[in-house]
């Protein structure tokens, strides 16, 4: 009789009240209870690393990292640790680097169908630059030949025992500032010809990669 009078007053206070406080024998861990209509809690450790379970949680504790749980202690989502500057920097970094690969796969899937067609691309650029480098070597073999040219005239000047014309000066002077731009332009071109050479090879392998055979 007294067992049946526990329990009728067991099933009152149940419905009475909308929390209790549930000891976990396993754990050793004392969950706040509520009704079960999709209230959480928050579980996390305190400065003694000790696991505390509560309706709020302090910002101190929160940047450590804790977990949402329901009622009866099954986890809902577990939020990491906050990252420290340097391991933030770092995703940051790696997010760029993967936002970078995304676009540049999309590139080349939008662009190639295969390795023969990065390959045949390649050839086309590098054509035009080897076209455009051959121009320059030709206007540096016509200034050198205009550069002898004057100085030519110069020595032939000097035996005549006469000062070289300023004309002549001026205009080798003029011609061989031309000579060294044309000769720097030439290493430019010879820089990008390594440079395309370079970056098809890249997207060649990229694209084995993305598009495996």
């Amino acid at each position: 009789m007294k067992n049946a009078t526990l329990i009728q007053r067991t099933m009152v206070c149940s419905r009475q009240w909308l929390g209790a406080i549930v000891l976990s024998a396993c754990t050793g861990q004392v969950f706040a209870a509520t009704d079960y209509s999709g209230k959480v809690f928050y579980r996390y450790l305190n400065e003694s690393g000790i696991p505390v379970i509560n309706h709020q949680i302090p910002p101190e504790y929160a940047q450590k990292g804790y977990e949402v749980v329901t009622p009866r202690g099954e986890v809902v989502k577990v939020v990491p640790p906050a990252l420290s500057e340097k391991d933030a920097s770092q995703m940051k970094l790696q997010q760029m680097r993967a936002a970078e690969l995304a676009k540049w796969d999309e590139e080349l899937r939008r662009r190639y169908s295969s390795v023969d067609d990065i390959e045949a691309a390649k050839q086309r650029k590098l054509v035009q630059v080897d076209g455009r480098i051959a121009i320059l070597q030709s206007n540096i073999r016509n200034l050198k030949g205009q550069i002898s040219d004057q100085h030519a005239l110069a020595a032939r000047s000097e035996r005549m025992g006469k000062a070289v014309p300023d004309s002549v000066l001026k205009t080798l002077k003029g011609l061989e500032e031309e000579l060294k731009f044309t000769e720097e332009q030439v290493g430019q071109r010879e820089a990008q010809y390594q440079s395309i050479a370079d970056k098809y090879e890249s997207d060649k392998d990229r694209f084995r990669i993305i598009r495996p055979e």
